[in-house]
């Protein structure tokens, strides 16, 4: 813990007033259909739902709601990302409760929350009224407008430190205001709270890594290719772990770089999720907005590929159920059958109905005519597919430790999921300019067929440069293009400066198979594919 000796103190005002705004939010109607994400995890995190007993380890890309509790054993870190990219981020031996994640009656979105030990820092973006505050033992934590601070709690004591904006800290007797570069202690339970605050934070590496993830984010938003619509969660993943690309007789659309082969709701888990159904938690670390908004597409030259929707509502999953002999399946919704094409993915009932981790290697593939279309799966819930990941041993997620003195916290190893240190480092070392975000290939195809070259670990798609002439697995072959040219095969859009200079960086997309598409602000047009081609359905999603 940075937990230091005060140098001033600041007296104590008496603020019950303070207690009124929160009283009035809590007599308001409210909506509790809100769904944040876990955006990082590293190590051991336990997650537990509200009313249960029993924690699990948790998975990237968990769906979290309002009563859920989060916390991480030794070197172990999370990060909650909401829908405004405003994040809670928790450090080794650390816990939070979400007591609240609602929409109030104007949707302004409240969020309350409890911390109850270790270290954290919280990013808070608001926007259209929203309400956050953080609970610390007997204290309230309530930034005001755009505020970076973080909070260390050990054995009764208290440390706020805010790196921007300012924080608003009421206990029963008192409150401060905390502004930019303001540290304060004090320790709980006392008769008498004395509140001591003083100038000048300093950094340890979990600061410094906190701020190389908000950097990261950032970076990756300005260099994506497709401006962010709809909620901001998840935009800065497909900058990271993919491209946007012209597909033809499609329109535009992001593929993962992934292994040969690779489909969608291949590796993850099926979750149940009360008032959703089954939910889909993907094990990918960008597996958050192809999987809960737009609808997946297929070429059988090119692949998997992703067109985002109209960004109306959260899905749990956007798929389509199937049966068959011995097995269970589900498909991306709107997908035209073709030939050759096996889009269900298949397992045991057993392994849904109990909650299993579903890889690559554990499915079968079939063709839409070897099941039958269902809207019920033909078993009952199992107990542990209500458990939010891996059940874990009676205990887990309750027992700290203290860290101790002025030590320096750890910090993980990498910015990126599924980034390896040494090789970040590497890359940061070879970038042209510190304006590139880190992205990382973690595969030698986009979309599972349209192969590409270059190291796995670059900074853009200069991949492409230079590679002559490549084909897709059982496509001809064509050339492929990093600038968004208009020549034969897949064009792979600019990024950054480069693509709004060309009219894709702030524009939309044009979805040429039909509804829930985006209008189109390229220069050229995209026609409609021809029946041979196929055709993307207009189902953008929903709740099934």
């Amino acid at each position: 813990m940075k937990f230091k000796s005060p140098r001033h103190i600041l007296p104590v005002c008496v603020a019950s007033l303070f207690f009124l705004p929160l009283t009035l939010v809590a007599q308001q109607p409210v909506s509790h259909v809100r769904v944040v994400r876990l955006s990082y995890v590293s190590g051991t995190v336990a997650v537990k739902r509200p009313g249960a007993t029993e924690w699990a380890k948790a998975l990237v890309n968990t769906p979290v709601q309002e009563g859920f509790e989060i916390s991480t054993s030794a070197d172990s870190f999370v990060e909650v990302e909401f829908e405004n990219d405003s994040t809670a981020r928790l450090g080794e031996l650390s816990r939070l409760a979400f007591d609240q994640l609602a929409l109030d009656a104007t949707g302004a979105k409240l969020n309350r929350m409890t911390f109850e030990q270790g270290y954290a820092t919280f990013h808070f973006l608001p926007g259209n009224h929203d309400a956050y505050s953080v609970r610390i033992a007997d204290a309230t934590l309530t930034p005001s407008g755009r505020s970076l601070f973080r909070t260390d709690f050990d054995k009764g004591h208290v440390r706020v430190e805010v790196f921007n904006g300012s924080v608003q800290i009421v206990a029963p007797s008192g409150s401060a205001k905390l502004g930019k570069d303001k540290i304060l202690e004090y320790n709980t339970g006392t008769t008498e709270v004395a509140f001591n605050t003083r100038q000048g934070t300093v950094k340890d590496s979990w600061d410094k890594w906190t701020e190389a993830r908000d950097s990261q984010a950032n970076l990756a938003l300005n260099d994506q290719a497709v401006a962010a619509r709809g909620p901001l969660y998840g935009w800065s993943d497909l900058d990271a772990y993919g491209e946007w690309a012209m597909y033809p007789g499609f329109g535009y659309g992001w593929a993962p770089f992934a292994p040969m082969g690779w489909a969608p709701y291949s590796m993850g888990m099926w979750n149940w999720y009360s008032g959703m159904g089954y939910t889909w938690i993907s094990g990918e670390p960008w597996g958050w907005l192809p999987y809960h908004y737009g609808n997946w597409n297929f070429s059988p030259d090119f692949g998997w590929f992703w067109m985002p929707g109209n960004f109306g509502f959260w899905s749990p999953a956007l798929v389509s159920w199937y049966t068959g002999p011995g097995w269970v399946g589900w498909a991306p919704l709107g997908l035209v059958p073709r030939r050759g094409l096996m889009p269900v993915t298949t397992v045991s009932g057993t392994a849904i109905r109990t909650g299993q981790i579903i890889t690559p290697q554990s499915v079968g593939h079939a063709r839409f005519d070897q099941g039958t279309l269902t809207e019920r799966l033909p078993f009952q819930l199992g107990a542990d597919a209500t458990l939010t990941g891996t059940p874990l041993a009676a205990g887990a997620g309750t027992s700290f430790s203290a860290h101790a003195g002025d030590a320096h916290t750890p910090a993980p190893s990498s910015v990126l999921m599924g980034g390896e240190g040494d090789k970040e480092s590497a890359l940061l070392g070879r970038r042209r300019s510190s304006h590139e975000p880190l992205r990382v290939r973690l595969g030698t195809t986009l979309g599972g067929r349209y192969a590409v070259g270059g190291a796995v670990g670059e900074f853009r798609g200069d991949a492409f440069k230079g590679m002559g002439r490549i084909g897709g697995m059982n496509g001809p072959r064509t050339s492929v293009s990093s600038h968004g040219n208009s020549q034969p095969g897949l064009s792979v859009l600019p990024h950054g400066q480069s693509a709004e200079s060309s009219g894709f960086g702030g524009g939309e997309m044009m979805h040429a198979g039909g509804g829930g598409g985006f209008p189109s602000t390229a220069s050229h047009a995209v026609s409609a594919p021809s029946a041979s081609q196929g055709a993307s359905s207009s189902a953008s999603g929903g709740h099934h």
